[in-house]
This record gives C-alpha cells, sequence and structure tokens, in this order.
C-alpha cells in the first residue's frame, strides 16, 4: 500500500498543475479522455488479475486526482501458453489506435516488432512484470515506453534462501541430497529464475544436487505429472522441489501432497494463488516469493496515464524493480501481505 500512497500524493501534485521530470516543469493537462488496453498474457490467471487490480485502481485514482477520462479495455488469450493468440490480440489492439497499451509478454521474440510498430504509431506502451528484455539490462528499450518488473535474479536467489532456511528449520541436512527444479515454459527472462537459484544453492549449500529443470508448457496437470516423476525417480534422495511459476507450484503442490511427504520435504514457490495459500497454510509448502503484482499494475497505469498527459515519460528511470517478499506461515497473516496477495479495488 505504501506505493499506491505515494502515486496518490503525485496524483495530487499533478492535479494541481504541474509535475516534475528531468528537473523541468511541465503543466498537466486536466479533462483529456483516453482510450487505454491491457493487453494480458492471461486473463484467467489469478496473477495477472492482480496485476489489473492494481490498473484499475490507478484509473480510478487519475480521474479522482487528475480531472482525466480513462476508457479502459482489458483484452488477451485465456491462458499464458497461447503465445501465439497473444501475439494476434496484440495485432487487433495496435489496429485499434488507443492512446496506450499496458501489456506483459511470454514471448519475447515476436512481442518485439510489435512494440516497435506500436510505439512507431504513436501508442504509449508500457510492459509490466514480463517484457522485451531481462530487467534492465535496455535490450529494445527504443520499442516501449516503460517497464515495470521485479528482478528474476532476485525472486531465485529469495527462493533458494527460503529454501535453505527451511531446511534448517525442519533439521533436514543439506550435506547431501536432491532439489527437483520445476518450471513453465523457457524464456529468457524467465531463465533467470532458475539460475538464479542455482548458483545460490550451489554456493552456499555446495553438496546438494539439483535436477534438470522440468518444464510443463504452463500446464499444472503436466507439472503435477513432472513432479510425481521426480518423486518416484528420486526417493529419499530427494529433499525437495523449486518451482518457478503460480501454475507449476500449483501442480507439484498437489504432487507433494499426495505423495504424503510431510517435515522430511521442502517445497518453496513462486507467486501466490488460492492453491499455493491453502499448500501454505496445510504445511505443504513452506514458502513462496510473492511479487507486488497490485504495485506493477498500478504504477504501470499511472505511468501511461501520466506519460499521456505530459507527452514525455516522468520517470527518470525506464526500468523500475518492485522488490519480491519471502512469505512464510509466520507472516502470511499480515495485513500487508493479505494485500498482496489479495488486492483489492478501493473506490
Amino acid at each position: 500500500m505504501k506505493k499506491k500512497v505515494v502515486g496518490i500524493m503525485l496524483s495530487a501534485v499533478l492535479a494541481a498543475g504541474l509535475f516534475v521530470t528531468a528537473g523541468t516543469p511541465v503543466a498537466a493537462a486536466e479533462g483529456e479522455e483516453y482510450d487505454i488496453v491491457y493487453l494480458s498474457p492471461s486473463t484467467a490467471s489469478n496473477f495477472w488479475t492482480q496485476v489489473e487490480t492494481g490498473m484499475k485502481q490507478a484509473i480510478i485514482d487519475a480521474e479522482k486526482d487528475l480531472g482525466v477520462k480513462i476508457n479502459y479495455t482489458l483484452t488477451g488469450p485465456a491462458e499464458e501458453q497461447q503465445t501465439e493468440e497473444y501475439i494476434t490480440y496484440f495485432e487487433n489492439t495496435i489496429a485499434l489506435m488507443p492512446d496506450a497499451i499496458c501489456t506483459a509478454t511470454l514471448s519475447i521474440d515476436p512481442t518485439v516488432p510489435k512494440a516497435k510498430e506500436a510505439t512507431q504509431a504513436g501508442i504509449v506502451l508500457n510492459f509490466v512484470n514480463c517484457g522485451i528484455g531481462t530487467g534492465n539490462d535496455g535490450a529494445n528499450a527504443e520499442c516501449y515506453n516503460e517497464f515495470y518488473y521485479c528482478s528474476n535474479d532476485t525472486i531465485g536467489e529469495m527462493a533458494a534462501q527460503a529454501f535453505l532456511a527451511a531446511c534448517e528449520a525442519k533439521g533436514i541436512s543439506t550435506e547431501s541430497g536432491t532439489i527437483g527444479i520445476n518450471m513453465n515454459v523457457e524464456n529468457e527472462a524467465l531463465d533467470h529464475r532458475i539460475q538464479a537459484f542455482r548458483d545460490y544453492i550451489a554456493k552456499n549449500a555446495p553438496k546438494l544436487e539439483m535436477t534438470e529443470t522440468y518444464y510443463n508448457g504452463n500446464n499444472t496437470e503436466k507439472a503435477q505429472s513432472n513432479a510425481e516423476n521426480i518423486i518416484a525417480s528420486y526417493g529419499d534422495k530427494l529433499i525437495g522441489m523449486y518451482s518457478g511459476n503460480n501454475i507449476t507450484c500449483d501442480g507439484v503442490c498437489q504432487a507433494v501432497a499426495g505423495a504424503n511427504l510431510g517435515d522430511s520435504f521442502v517445497s518453496v514457490g513462486v507467486d501466490s494463488d488460492d492453491i499455493e495459500i491453502k499448500a501454505l497454510y496445510d504445511g505443504v509448502l513452506d514458502a513462496i516469493i510473492v511479487q507486488d503484482a497490485f504495485t506493477q499494475g498500478y504504477d504501470c497505469m499511472m505511468n501511461a496515464i501520466l506519460t499521456l498527459q505530459a507527452g514525455e515519460n516522468p520517470e527518470e528511470q525506464q526500468q523500475v524493480n518492485c522488490p519480491p517478499t519471502i512469505v512464510t506461515p509466520d507472516n502470511i497473516d499480515s495485513e500487508e501481505i493479505q494485500f498482496m496477495m489479495n488486492p483489492t479495488v478501493a473506490e
């Protein structure tokens, strides 16, 4: 909620008629009407719905504080694995010529030319969480306006930290054993979640082994099947699992619960949804690395609106990192964590 309050305060300043970018006051345009599309990579995903909740809050705040009118549209494929359909939705959205597009992509290469086309057409294009670069690498920066993301390197490192902390809490030795590695898809950005986890474990628990990465195509049933195969293949040598996204973790949680592995096993996932939260309460899952989806969505939408008002990007940096949080049974019931995992819109 803290960043949201900062955003509202900034909006109030803008409503007074000024904002500052690169040290130069610029008059804010009130009474404007903008068409903005949220092109989601999955309209059925809980995570991307949380991102949208932040966007909707930004729209309410902007209309109240800045005196603008936002015509908002949600579009996109139902499932993340429908990457070809996502590109088609992108093409159709560009054809509508909205004032701004807020989006995320799980398929970088085919998205780049569409992003370039949108930007060259004068559409303000902002990426949230998954962009056409791996974070602050500056890749394809000329093809978009702003990118709010959560460092996948940080996610992987924090997941490894949480894994080792859970091992210690459960009295599980790290002098030997194997960790199962699970992920949804191979992706230049998302691969950092896996490699950063591997690197941290290798440095801090070098006697532990890790499996190859089992990919599931962002399918829960396949993720469960993969996890069941890992459990059957490694037996007592397997001390835990790492799941790189929520869809993957959903399937892994079902496999772990079905195997009744109990306190002799550690499971750590990424992001949050109803299945993961229940698994955390039930003791099937030890920790989840939760991104602040609400803040990412809020800032992405608010930036698009402010950019449209000013005619230029108000952010000093084109890529802004929004750090994640380790959620465990010890802190899950706090007000801050509950809002992060279950954000709501305040009118």
